[in-house]
């Protein structure tokens, strides 16, 4: 896997974040993207390079050097997307205290937005080579 690439961590036990997952597999630009539960291995690994996440109820986007969490990593994300979605990047005009706040909103209730299904998409095996453990 190429760790150069924008790598996506998410809760992989939130219906609501794996519905995100799914939503970006299908409406990306091209195979940029690699994704880790925040239960394997791999985040478990992130979350102690960088401490300061484990407080933080965030997806979390590793992009180059930079950890973007909050309204920053969703903006940073529809940059991989097609049109009419990556224009979520123009959110990065909206004063980031306003943006975060309703980030926060969301996630607090993201439990109640969907519920986990018993089933679920599963990725293609070009997919799953995009996914750390």
């Amino acid at each position: 896997m190429d760790l150069s690439n924008p790598i996506l961590l998410y809760d992989g036990s939130c219906g609501f974040c794996q519905q995100s997952v799914q939503f970006i597999l299908q409406n990306e630009r091209d195979e940029t993207v690699y994704f880790a539960p925040l239960q394997s291995d791999f985040a478990s690994q992130i979350l102690k390079e960088h401490p300061f996440l484990q407080t933080i109820d965030s997806i979390v986007v590793l992009q180059g050097k930079d950890v973007l969490v909050e309204s920053d990593a969703v903006i940073a994300l529809s940059s991989y997307l097609k049109s009419p979605y990556s224009l979520g990047r123009l959110l990065k005009m909206v004063p980031k205290f306003s943006r975060d706040a309703l980030y926060r909103l969301v996630a607090k209730h993201r439990h109640r937005f969907v519920r986990n299904n018993e089933s679920c998409l599963l990725p293609s095996p070009q997919q799953r080579k995009r996914f750390f453990t």
